[in-house]
Order: C-alpha cells, then structure tokens, then sequence
C-alpha cells in the first residue's frame, strides 16, 4: 500500500513537467519542427499502466480479415490475460470463419533496453500458446494450439508510422506526455505494414499476402462506451479513428486521416466537447443500423466521415475492464464501407470548400472492406451493469 501511495505521489509531483512537454510539443508541430526530442516511445509496455493491449488488424490479399489481440490487465479478478485470433474470411467463405479466445495464466514481457527517440523492441509470450516479438522495423506472430486445431505465423515489414516526420509520435501527438494522467490512451505503431500470414485451422492452410494496422491501448481501462474504426483506400489512403466516452457527459475521439495530398489529425480540444455543447464536433451512432457519422473540424480543416457495416456482420469480441476481459464486450464488423469528405477553407468566417473525397474500405472488386467496432454501452448487443 505504501509503495502505491509513493507512486501516485510521484506521478502528482510530475503532472507540471508533463503540461510543459505536452504544450512544448504542440507549438513546435505547430512551427513544422521536424527536430522534436526526448519522445518516448509509447508503443513499449508501460510499467504503471493498468492494463495494456496490442492489436492488429490484417487486410488479406483475398478480402478477408484476420486480427490478433494480446492483452493483459494488472490485479484483475478474472481472464486477466487474454490472446485472441478472429478470423473473417471474404464474402461466400463465411463457414471458414473462427474467433478463438485464449486466456493464459501467464503472459511473460521481455523489454530490451533503448534511449528516448528510439523505438524498444520487445516480446510478449503467452504460456503454452506463442509469442508477439515487436522490433523496430518488423512485427512478428507464432501461436500454436492443438486443441483449437490452429497454428500461424504473421510477419509485417515496412512499417508506415503515423507520423513519417515523427515516427515515435501516435495518433496523441503533443498529448502522448500526458498519458499517465489519462483514463485510456491510444497508439498506432503503423497504419499500413506489407504483411505474410500463414496459418491452418482444422487442417485448412492458408498462405496469403496483405497489408495490417497496428496499435495498443493502455490506462485504466476501456470507457463505458466506445466507437473505433479503421479502413484502407485506394492510392495508399487510410483513416482511423477510435472515441467515445471520456467522462461521464464527455465525448472524445483521435483522428487521423492519411492521403497522398493530406495528413491531417484531430485531437482534443477539438475533438471533443459535452453532450449538450460540442462546438467542433459532431457524432452520431447507431450499432442497430451499423452506422457512424463523425464531422469534425478545427479552425481551418474539416473531415466528414460516414460508415456503414450491416448489422449482421459483426462479430463478438472480448474488452479489457478494470475486473478482468468480459467476452462480447465489443462487436466488430471488417465489412464497412467509410465515405470521407476533406473541406478547409481560409478564414474562421469563410465557407468550407471541399478538397477531396472517396470511400475508403472498398476492395478492387467492389466488396466491403473496412473495420467499425462498437464496444460498452454504445452496443445495443453488450451487457451493461
């Protein structure tokens, strides 16, 4: 108990430092710096984090999707550890399908030593299953099990991060320094990696090619309510975003759009606001429907998103709470279509003019493609206390 109460007194004592970083960071973006220093690398583990979890999401060279998840929650009650592979095959394959869900009694984290401005490479084993290893230019899966009937080995390479003129900043950005005073926090370690994955399932095999997208979470635990997306485009475009419930009354969402022409990404302040005044923001769900709409802008730059996913296309998945992973806590569809409108205009009084527009989450052959989640309360299908 002491050495909790030292903690938190620590982490108090530094709260000042943080804003200074934080507002350091944010005019120094704003300067077009491409020299920033000291940043850590978010995508290790985080030792004081109370929960953590790495997840993947592979776009297979067919259609399908296939998604990893290894997460584990500090002094859970139940399922503190979780591994789970979910595999979405393209439209007419559907009976191929699988999620399997592994809960280990232990998860064993091996961390090598690196300096700030450096990623850390690191490994996460779960006990009698497999092992992540995560380098700095190439991320890599082993998972075995012969009661489930599976085995796979997924290797991605040339690795886009979020941010190529800084590779460690997510989609956080000045924020990231803040963390530890945050509920939950978000980072993608790249938004498109060139990807092999080879796995058998009750002695089908699989060799395919694609393209992932990767990211963690780390805090507390998740919100009560939760929205998260992420879709590839044509051209090498892509989109993600993930929000939902801050606080009570309080919606907060991290954006980031990526094209030839634009880079943009929205973050609080402006992305955020109450239930009855959100200024810059505007969002409407229905996991009924399989619909979000997200309008967000700033003073000079404004992106409208619309994404659709039949409701009979999502599939139950576990969620890290502060107890432990509570199983179908989250429902996820990898069959959204997301339309995206870009505007921006040159004075706060000015009209917005549209710059560029396209859906995203298309295949070649025109089907669906795209990821949406809805997890907690903002899912008609959980079960909330």
């Amino acid at each position: 108990m002491a050495s909790v109460i030292l903690s938190k007194l620590i982490r108090c004592s530094l709260l000042p430092l943080a804003l200074v970083k934080t507002l350091a960071m944010h005019l120094c973006l704003v300067l077009g710096s491409r020299t920033l220093s000291g940043i850590d690398d978010d995508f290790a583990p985080h030792e004081a984090a109370g929960f953590e979890g790495y997840y993947s999401r592979t776009l297979l060279e067919d259609g399908g999707t296939l998604a990893i998840i290894f997460c584990w929650v500090k002094h859970a009650k139940r399922r503190p550890n979780l591994v789970c592979i979910s595999y979405s095959p393209r439209e007419g394959q559907e009976a191929a399908g699988f999620t399997h869900e592994f809960y280990p009694e232990h998860l064993t984290l091996s961390t090598l030593r690196s300096t700030p401005d450096e990623a850390t490479p690191f490994s996460v084993t779960a006990q009698g299953l497999g092992i992540m290893s995560v380098g700095a230019q190439s991320v890599e899966y082993c998972i075995h099990d012969p009661e489930a009937k599976l085995s796979l080995k997924l290797i991605f390479t040339n690795c886009t991060p979020w941010s190529v003129s800084h590779p460690l900043l997510g989609p956080m950005g000045p924020l990231a320094p803040l963390s530890p005073y945050l509920p939950l926090n978000w980072h993608v370690q790249t938004i498109a990696s060139s990807t092999t994955a080879n796995f058998t399932h009750e002695g089908h095999t699989y060799n395919l090619a694609g393209k992932t997208h990767f990211e963690k979470n780390w805090g507390t635990s998740f919100p009560g309510g939760w929205i998260w997306c992420q879709a590839f485009g044509p051209d090498e475009k892509c989109l993600s975003f993930a929000g939902g419930e801050a606080l009570p009354g309080v919606q907060a969402f991290l954006i980031g759009y990526r094209s030839a022409k634009y880079q943009w990404d929205f973050r609080p302040p402006f992305a955020a606001g109450l239930s009855i005044c959100s200024p810059f923001m505007h969002v409407r769900h229905d996991s009924r429907a399989g619909s979000v709409e997200l309008d967000i802008g700033t003073l000079f730059q404004r992106l409208r998103i619309v994404v659709q996913a039949s409701p009979d296309t999502f599939v139950g998945l576990p969620a890290p709470l502060q107890d432990g992973h509570e199983p179908r806590f989250a429902f996820e569809s990898f069959r959204a279509t997301v339309w995206a409108e870009l505007f921006t205009r040159r004075r706060p009084w000015h009209g917005w003019t549209r710059v560029e527009a396209g859906y995203l989450g298309v295949s070649a052959e025109g089907a669906p493609c795209g990821a949406l989640e809805f997890g907690g309360k903002y899912c008609h299908q959980t079960k909330v206390d």
